[in-house]
């Protein structure tokens, strides 16, 4: 049976980021209804079920080792349980604009962490994209117009994209071992369970027949296409498309999230945030445009 066409997997990869990207436009339509840990849990749930039952289909792995689970309960902590709840909390706070923006940071950070911990070596390129990417979070951050409250929510969401950074190369060993869509599952069903320890109360205190219709719209668009179709498209995407070239699409999503705030929430896209977007964008792509190279270098099949 042959497998799914180049274009096939290209439309799918487009439509992950679209559906990531209006994610943040969805969260500031439930967020003033729904607290964030209660609206981070229903998420993580959901991708917990999704991800297991496809890790379930397409590969149907053993039942890791004790000491794995617990590395997968760690992975759980950083990637998913502080990810989620330091995310749509700072989102409260701030702009979707802000949140898609910094939330681009990610593979700066990775690339910084990577390079700290010695799994990335340093070089001169990398240094001048990081060095732009971040000032371009200074320009975005310290320019910030919403406040103090704006400001503890953009520095929310720069944690919540260390956090899911340090995750993404602490995991990077153990991808060795293990089928990424098995690693992935497992992160969700821990992280389900971490979410639930301290999402619950909010989660039964949410007055959940007090929401309006436009609350209730971004809600099943965060749970369906920010969620089950995201993380489950993109789980099939890895399995008929090199990381890299996944990668590659992500920049799609600040465009999408960007143009989605301004049209469906109002928000002015400033020359400041427009100076900061540029900056963070393209110097996320000068760092990581070296480390793809080299990466192709020693692995040609990436």
């Amino acid at each position: 049976m042959s497998g799914p066409t180049d274009r096939s997997v290209i439309w799918t990869l487009i439509a992950v980021q679209v559906f990531f990207g209006g994610l943040a436009v969805a969260g500031k339509e439930v967020l003033p209804f729904v607290p964030p840990l209660a609206l981070a849990f229903c998420r993580v749930l959901a991708a917990a079920i999704v991800l297991m039952t496809l890790e379930r289909i397409l590969v149907r792995s053993k039942l890791p080792p004790i000491r794995d689970l617990g590395l997968f309960a760690f992975f759980a902590l950083i990637g998913v349980a502080l990810n989620q709840s330091l995310y749509l909390t700072g989102l409260r706070l701030t702009t979707a604009t802000d949140a898609i923006l910094l939330i681009a940071t990610i593979p700066a950070f990775t690339l910084l962490i990577a390079v700290l911990t010695k799994h990335e070596r340093l070089q001169g390129m990398k240094v001048a994209g990081l060095a732009v990417s971040f000032a371009g979070v200074a320009v975005l951050v310290i320019g910030s117009g919403g406040g103090h409250g704006a400001i503890i929510g953009d520095v929310l969401v720069l944690v919540n994209s260390v956090s899911y950074s340090t995750y993404l190369v602490l995991s990077r060993p153990t991808l060795q071992r293990y089928d990424a869509l098995t690693l992935i599952a497992w992160v969700f069903v821990f992280g389900t369970i971490e979410m639930a320890l301290v999402a619950l109360p909010q989660l039964a205190s949410t007055q959940w027949n007090a929401l309006p219709a436009a609350a209730w719209l971004g809600f099943a668009y965060a749970l369906v296409f920010g969620t089950v179709l995201t993380y489950g498209l993109n789980a099939w995407a890895l399995r008929h498309a090199t990381a890299s070239r996944v990668a590659s699409f992500v920049y799609l999503q600040p465009l999408v999230g960007v143009l989605g705030a301004a049209w469906l929430l109002g928000e002015r896209l400033s020359w400041r945030v427009a100076l900061a977007g540029v900056l963070i964008l393209a110097g996320v792509a000068v760092a990581n445009s070296t480390t793809v190279r080299g990466r192709r270098a020693m692995n040609p099949e990436e």
